[in-house]
């Protein structure tokens, strides 16, 4: 366990951090209005020193592509120089200050940032205990982390689409992994079978409100359950998570509206079901049918 050693008072905010290190950032998620949560993508890095004063928010770096070469990395009081292989993962704990040092090889690495009240609330309503110390580790491999990071990463490149209910819930699933990885290990759900009121509320609120953005706050609410307690509960009924079933349920309606013989306008279409544009509509569509809008409603027309 390494020492910390930035006070409170001295924290860096993620876009801070951004602003004082020498690198370029090429894309992130400053402007999608995400809690507590943030993506930055630095490709082709340059020949770099890199001191960083500790943050407010726990990080995640995922080498997309790694130095051929040695990597030098400080954390707190602990030192590492290594070879990093592409696809591996670091972590540095918030408040933690840190130092990366590395030569030519132009490597690649997103960047992915949790608020670290964000963290301790996802963790300690998931069960743990949130104020569990986390290690640092520089070199590591997590096949459920580096996905999470791969599906953050695609949100960033298109621009936020999937929305805050998407987001908030990779983010209880980011934070339950670090903790699982890093600190204490978390307790697994008892499975069920039953719905009860609870799910119901929710199920109704996606049934009649499925054309605008709902958050996962919101659902997790109508039940009195936490966000955690909540996505478990309801994977557990529907075999899906919820951000997945408001999309099935809107592809659902899509394809009852383009069996009717009237005209229809796929990007008025895409808009009344509370998807962010046409694109964005027939890749869901298709993902789930096989087909393009167009090419299905052909289908059952002909």
């Amino acid at each position: 366990m390494t020492g910390l050693s930035s006070g409170g008072s001295h924290l860096l905010n993620p876009e801070q951090r951004m602003a004082m290190v020498p690198v370029t950032c090429a894309a992130h998620s400053g402007g999608f209005g995400w809690r507590g949560l943030r993506v930055e993508d630095y490709p082709d890095l340059p020949p770099s020193d890199i001191n960083c004063a500790g943050m407010n928010a726990h990080l995640l770096v995922y080498h997309t592509r790694a130095l051929d070469g040695e990597f030098h990395h400080e954390c707190a009081d602990r030192t590492t120089r290594t070879r990093l292989r592409t696809g591996e993962l670091s972590f540095i704990p918030a408040r933690a200050d840190n130092r990366w040092l590395f030569g030519e090889g132009r490597p690649c690495a997103i960047h992915l940032m949790i608020d670290e009240d964000l963290f301790a609330h996802n963790a300690g309503q998931d069960g743990a205990n949130a104020l569990t110390a986390l290690r640092d580790d520089f070199q590591f491999t997590s096949p459920e982390l580096q996905a999470l990071v791969r599906l953050f990463a695609l949100e960033l490149a298109n621009g936020g689409l999937n929305g805050p209910l998407y987001v908030e819930a990779l983010g209880t699933a980011l934070s339950h992994w670090i903790m699982r990885e890093f600190g204490a290990a978390l307790p697994l759900p008892a499975a069920t079978n039953h719905r009860g009121p609870a799910l119901d509320r929710a199920i109704d609120l996606i049934h009649q409100e499925y054309y605008r953005t709902i958050g996962l706050d919101e659902l997790a609410g109508l039940t009195g359950l936490s966000r955690a307690q909540f996505i478990r509960r309801f994977r557990a009924a529907f075999g899906k998570a919820p951000h997945a079933y408001l999309i099935d349920y809107r592809i659902a309606i899509a394809k009852q509206r383009l069996k009717l013989p009237r005209p229809v306008s796929f990007a008025d279409l895409a808009l009344e079901l509370g998807f962010a544009d046409q694109s964005h509509f027939h890749r869901h569509f298709r993902a789930l049918t096989g087909a393009s809008p167009a090419a299905f409603r052909r289908s059952v027309l002909t």
